[in-house]
């Protein structure tokens, strides 16, 4: 029988039946297994430039664990800061994923930027190495394949005439 109008919409979302939120389910399990990872991001959010930041102090931001799935989860839909704050906001898999409540307020671009930007670039490939041989003893990957991303940046290049050239190739 179809109804007009729902009477109430249900308080928990259902879980869906989709390959990517497998994917993230997969890769969620692979987080759980290695706390060292978020305890290397922690590491990383304890500092402000080159002072040490007391965590006992001042508001509550995000958690470690929040700030390393949602920079993932940020890599792996190739999204701006903007479309992971709507992703966040909007989607119950990538708030289940990132472990943000469905009665929390979801975090804002800027602070998802603040963040984010935060872990260390030596940290991600610490984190990423860790991942793919986790993957691999599992048996989840074998780490053979390799997903690269190239993206054209506009840049300030100069029309080549002969004597440009000739400054280029003798100027250190």
């Amino acid at each position: 029988m179809r109804k007009s109008l729902l009477d109430q919409l249900p308080l928990v979302p259902a879980t869906i039946d989709h390959d990517h939120a497998r994917e993230l389910d997969a890769v969620s399990v692979l987080l759980d297994q290695l706390p060292e990872a978020t305890k290397l991001v922690c590491e990383d959010l304890a500092w402000r430039g080159k002072k040490r930041v007391d965590p006992t102090k001042g508001r509550h931001g995000m958690a470690a664990e929040q700030v390393l799935r949602a920079g993932i989860l940020k890599q792996v839909e190739n999204c701006s800061y903007e479309m992971l704050a709507f992703h966040l906001a909007d989607a119950a898999t990538c708030r289940t994923f990132c472990r943000i409540g469905l009665s929390r307020r979801p975090p804002k671009k800027a602070t998802l930027q603040k963040n984010v930007k935060r872990v260390k670039s030596k940290t991600w490939k610490t984190i990423n190495d860790m991942l793919a041989l986790k993957a691999k003893e599992l048996g989840i990957d074998n780490g053979e394949k390799i997903r690269t991303d190239c993206t054209v940046v506009e840049s300030n290049i100069h029309h080549p005439t002969d004597s440009s050239l000739l400054w280029d190739s003798v100027r250190d």
